[in-house]
């Protein structure tokens, strides 16, 4: 097994924790709600992930999960990065622990081996679909790939590959067609969007790549295809990470500036200024205080929408921050806190030995589909899902 190291560095308060919305009977999302399925363990109070030789994958565990789990149809995807593959259920789980039907990356589901070639993956970090194709982005191979259909099979070979010339390489670039360990991924109105890590860019392609190593159109955060610059300004970024789009507008998670740009329209030209900032108090400061507050975060990891809220994973928080209504100026307060009692703890697991329903530790990734939420809880290697109405 192999996984990306972080460190965060997360005080240990103890507090008396609050029952979540104990007398609210609306319909309304409400800070520190518990989660109501999860995925990866037995139930909510285990963490079980090791890197000995004792791990033994199977098709209920998790270790290393990056990105957050996804819908594709009527399908759930999951990458299990720190085990190379990725895992698919027939149907949303309903219920804790629940067994996966298929494994992408793998032969099988005790296989752990990684690679280069169409079935195999070096960290798979992030999944997504447009309801017709599956996308994933392998990290470490600075690579996307792409299958034509959404698989229904173990160990079904991707179609496309985005990012090198062909299946077998996989050597980062600063080009126009070239990536260098992407992150985050959304597809959208037909559009693919890829945040390119290590080159400090976001590039679009204006149509789904049919072919191998397809130019991108527009980049966002560079002027140009061959610069990789970082920067904290409203042109810039420094490492983004997830990204979200509804063909419309871009949402962006820039994760060592600390905060969240927003482009009200999707870039048509390279370079394009984001419109909004959130996170920071204009596009040119960095503050990650501690204490929290409402208005801060301290690298955002990942950016989901159902189209009216904005949903941000704070990674070293601990904590994933809902914006409601979906942000139109800069440096707005969150509405809800997911992971933590209030605004201004950021414990890890709230500051206990083990997890809990309501507790999050170090969560990277966020999805959504219809009235739920999909969280990757890296630390606690578990995927948990929120009813978010």
């Amino acid at each position: 097994m192999r996984t990306r190291k972080f460190l965060a560095i997360l005080g240990l308060v103890v507090f008396a924790a609050l029952p979540a919305g104990a007398d609210d009977k609306s319909d309304a999302l409400t800070s520190f709600e518990a989660a109501s399925v999860v995925i990866g363990q037995k139930n909510f109070k285990t963490d079980a992930c090791t890197e000995s030789k004792k791990f033994k994958p199977s098709a209920k565990n998790l270790c290393g999960i990056e990105g957050p789990p996804f819908v594709a149809g009527s399908m759930l995807f999951i990458p299990d990065s720190g085990t190379d593959r990725v895992l698919g259920y027939k149907k949303v789980p309903t219920k804790n622990d629940a067994a996966a039907t298929l494994v992408l990356g793998q032969s099988n589901f005790k296989k752990d081996a990684f690679g280069t070639g169409s079935s195999s993956f070096d960290f798979a970090a992030r999944v997504a679909s447009d309801g017709t194709h599956l996308f994933v982005v392998d990290f470490s191979n600075s690579r996307v790939l792409i299958w034509n259909s959404i698989p229904t099979k173990t160990d079904k070979p991707a179609d496309v590959v985005v990012g090198q010339p062909n299946f077998s390489s996989n050597t980062p670039a600063t080009t126009q067609s070239g990536l260098d360990h992407p992150e985050g991924m959304a597809v959208a109105d037909g559009k693919l969007f890829i945040s390119d890590r290590n080159n400090n860019r976001i590039l679009i392609w204006n149509s789904i790549p049919t072919a191998n190593g397809a130019a991108a159109d527009v980049v966002v955060g560079q002027t140009n295809f061959t610069s990789a610059v970082a920067a904290r300004t409203q042109t810039g970024l420094d490492s983004p990470e997830g990204i979200w789009s509804d063909g419309s507008r871009l949402v962006a998670a820039d994760i060592d500036n600390g905060r969240v740009l927003i482009w009200n329209t999707v870039p048509t030209s390279n370079g394009a200024a984001a419109d909004v900032v959130v996170g920071e108090a204009d596009f040119t400061s960095i503050d990650n205080p501690q204490p929290p507050t409402a208005q801060s975060m301290d690298e955002p990891s990942d950016v989901a929408s159902d189209g009216t809220r904005l949903f941000v994973a704070d990674f070293h928080n601990s904590r994933i921050l809902v914006y409601d209504p979906f942000p139109t100026t800069n440096f707005p307060e969150a509405s809800v806190v997911l992971g933590q009692p209030d605004f201004v703890h950021s414990d890890a697991n709230l500051g206990k030995n083990n997890p809990s329903a309501q507790s999050l530790d170090s969560p990277w990734g966020v999805s959504i589909s219809g009235s739920q939420l999909f969280v990757s809880d890296f630390d606690n290697a578990r995927a948990l899902i929120y009813k978010i109405k």
